[in-house]
């Protein structure tokens, strides 16, 4: 009895392991949770007022596409061709991912605006000199 739970114990997490990795014709096939953030593993098409959300409508139409370019290399008949189609939809959504990150640190750069805005070393603004001036007249002071 011992035996049969020291090897159930073994295989059941290699079952678990091999059941993430789908392959036809002993090629293996790119899934989608490995190139998506993890909040759009699932994402349904944006309807309603969800159209406004750039961002799932963005990953839903990456979606479309991926699920299309993989039913087009299942349709391939040979071994070798059907990895190469699947190494150039890896190619592809690894450069779509990297366009997107490009795209959001350039949006979140202009957000925050030039960076000598926010540099404490800065001298060029006398704030002293303001001040003296400031304080020298005053509105009561205008005659």
């Amino acid at each position: 009895m011992k035996k049969l739970f020291v090897l159930f114990a073994l295989i059941l997490p290699l079952a678990v392991i091999a059941e993430d990795v789908v392959t036809f014709d002993g090629v293996s096939e790119p899934q989608w949770k490995d190139f998506v953030p993890s909040a759009y593993v699932d994402v349904q098409e944006p309807k309603g007022l969800g159209k406004l959300n750039e961002t799932a409508a963005y990953w839903y139409q990456r979606r479309v596409d991926f699920d299309e370019a993989i039913n087009n290399c299942r349709a391939i008949e040979a071994s070798d061709e059907k990895f190469s189609c699947y190494q150039q939809v890896k190619v592809k959504q690894y450069q779509a991912n990297s366009d997107y990150n490009a795209k959001i640190e350039a949006q979140e750069k202009a957000r925050m605006g030039p960076s000598e805005m926010f540099d404490r070393t800065d001298t060029m603004i006398p704030i002293g000199g303001y001040l003296n001036n400031f304080t020298r007249f005053q509105p009561n002071e205008l005659h």
